[in-house]
């Protein structure tokens, strides 16, 4: 993947290494790794997964020096499981101002018209303009948001321990990686603590978590029951199925390396829609010194730094 920052943007650069990945499920700091190494691993399936949800894998942050490249394919499909049509977009993921940015680059796996590419570009530029003229209240606002949000999305991974009976089915190599396959069936007694955590008693599956650092490396998911969104208005039907893949990246960063979904849903009270939706995270490229790109200039060696467009 060209790793070129977007014109008339100053951020992070500078490529070092490349490999897939993309962060997976935030989860909240515990004790120093050095103490978790030292004890003998469990064989209780539901420690495994409680300690996999408690350790701070550091994940969000240390994508933030990453980029990468995201494949979307949508297939809609007819009441066979044939394709009546097909929606394929590649985005560039950038981190700036302390967000992620997918940038639009393909659409159907060929490069965007010339007024497609000045859209994007467009997009873009009024994307960094605003965060350039940020204030502090603002900025500190935004990223107040952003951390409640990963708070909750924390805590309603802590819930998943309680909403299953686990079953440790065995164990292996997956993605070069020694894990505990582990087998969840959702308990009828289980009373969420967080927004949405309900539709975790309607949703059965595996994990696949590696020994070393505990890590979801694969998560393969089926919802056993109607799940419902705003009263009603959003619905998954019984049998659509989820995947989800990590990887390792660096020696240092498990990321997103595939998402799948496959099922069927009623939007309101429209007809049911039959999707199919895969994502894959790939051509992973870390930053390691800062570019300063000028409007119409390329870019500048980071000794030869100019002061950053205003």
């Amino acid at each position: 993947m060209d790793t070129a920052i977007p014109q008339k943007a100053t951020a992070q650069s500078s490529s070092s290494s490349s490999s897939p990945a993309a962060n997976q499920p935030q989860t909240p700091p515990q004790a120093p790794a050095e103490s978790k190494k030292a004890e003998l691993p469990p064989t209780d399936p539901k420690e495994i997964i409680r300690r996999s949800v408690e350790v701070d894998h550091h994940n969000f942050e240390r994508a933030q020096k990453y980029t990468c490249t995201q494949r979307q394919v949508i297939k809609h499909l007819d009441k066979h499981g044939n394709a009546k049509s097909t929606e394929i977009k590649t985005f560039d993921i950038n981190f700036y101002f302390g967000e992620f940015y997918p940038r639009l680059v393909q659409m159907d796996d060929k490069p965007l018209s010339e007024k497609d590419q000045k859209k994007e570009d467009e997009k873009l530029e009024k994307f960094l303009a605003k965060r350039r003229k940020e204030s502090e209240e603002d900025r500190d606002k935004r990223r107040e948001k952003q951390e409640k949000e990963r708070q909750e999305g924390r805590a309603f991974v802590r819930d998943v321990v309680n909403a299953y009976d686990f079953r440790l089915v065995g164990d292996g190599q997956i993605s070069g990686e020694d894990a505990w396959v582990i087998e969840a069936t959702p308990r009828k007694d289980f009373k969420p603590t967080q927004p949405h955590a309900d539709i975790l008693k309607k949703i059965k599956g595996r994990i696949w978590i590696e020994k070393n650092d505990y890590n979801w490396v694969k998560v393969e998911a089926e919802a056993i029951d109607t799940i419902s969104f705003g009263w009603f208005l959003f619905r998954i039907h019984p049998g659509s199925r989820f995947l989800l893949e990590t990887t390792h990246v660096n020696n240092e960063l498990w990321a997103l390396k595939r998402l799948y979904i496959n099922g069927s849903a009623r939007i309101a009270l429209l007809k049911n829609e039959i999707a199919e939706q895969e994502e894959v995270f790939s051509n992973y490229k870390k930053f390691s010194t800062s570019i300063n790109i000028l409007p119409d200039l390329k870019e500048v060696p980071s000794e030869q730094k100019p002061a950053p467009p205003k």
